[in-house]
């Protein structure tokens, strides 16, 4: 049994599974940064510790950001959850229990599904998976519709790595403002938040979109897929 202490007020929590465990079923959550500076690891935040600082940060977001029209949902968000991990998926489904979610272990399977026409408020995705990157999938989207490729919210274990790929992915197709990046684990307040930030600022009717596909079969994003579909490796 491993014993986790917030580092605000020093509650401590023992459990036997790290990560998940607390997060999905206690509400708890990672600090921004690790106490003491420099240490392997970064801190945990007790429940009560994570709802006071988001909302501080709901306060700081609402203070900066412009004043829009409220814009009322009628129905439960359709979201496209894409992860190689079983077990994300099913966590992230927990946390996201007020949407509707669709589960996919592939970007290419993702792929596939939006291809064939399916429609999706809030696309979550894993950056760093097998054959087709989450980033690729993001681009791919960007190129059939713009508006669709805002719908994108990623998460990863490995923030770095997974911002200069997402940062790079933007550039090729000349976005500014990538999609916002969370970080494994993430707790069910702030991705609720996120989700539902990134369905306000797209539209939230899911069939205002069209993939629209590209009569040359040997354009870029479909050499893409057909590498990835034959998993051979790239150069």
């Amino acid at each position: 049994m491993k014993s986790c202490q917030c580092s605000q007020c020093g509650y401590a929590a023992s459990s036997y599974v790290w990560g998940w465990a607390l997060l999905v079923r206690d509400g708890w959550s990672i600090a921004p940064a690790t106490t003491p500076p420099g240490a392997v690891e970064r801190a945990w935040l007790c429940a009560a510790c994570t709802q006071r600082a988001e909302n501080v940060a709901r306060g700081m977001i609402r203070l900066s950001a412009p004043k829009r029209e409220r814009v009322r949902i009628d129905r439960p968000l359709r979201v496209l959850l894409v992860d190689d991990q079983v077990l994300v998926l099913r966590a992230l489904a927990r946390q996201l229990s007020e949407c509707e979610t669709v589960s996919v272990k592939s970007a290419l399977e993702a792929w596939r599904l939006l291809e064939g026409g399916a429609q999706f408020d809030v696309i979550v995705s894993d950056v760093m998976m097998p054959d087709l990157s989450g980033p690729e999938l993001y681009a791919l989207c960007h190129e059939r519709s713009a508006l669709l490729a805002k719908r994108f919210v990623f998460a990863s274990g490995d923030e770095i790595a997974a911002q200069a790929l997402i940062t790079a992915a933007a550039a090729r197709v000349f976005v500014e403002q990538a999609p916002p990046l969370l970080r494994k684990p993430v707790s069910q307040a702030l991705l609720l938040a996120t989700v539902s930030a990134v369905a306000t600022r797209a539209a939230h009717d899911s069939g205002t979109y069209e993939l629209r596909l590209p009569k040359d079969v040997a354009s870029e994003p479909n050499r893409v897929i057909e590498r990835a579909a034959r998993g051979k490796p790239r150069g």
